[in-house]
């Protein structure tokens, strides 16, 4: 289970927590822009948590 202290912007490796992947795996999602939307401020690389669970929610599939 994720904390809820997590802030409203996380760092990569926050995110990969938070989603509980791999540092690796958010960095190729990134690289081959299949994952979570995230945005650069002052040159640092920074996720939404609300972009994060619209990837879960995106990525989630249900028995048919």
């Amino acid at each position: 289970m994720v904390p809820i202290s997590f802030p409203a912007f996380l760092s990569e490796k926050e995110a990969a927590t938070y989603l509980c992947v791999s540092l690796s795996t958010i960095r190729r999602w990134r690289r081959f822009k299949t994952g979570p939307a995230y945005f650069r401020y002052g040159g640092v690389l920074r996720y939404r948590r609300a972009a994060l669970e619209e990837f879960i929610t995106k990525n989630t599939q249900t028995a048919a």
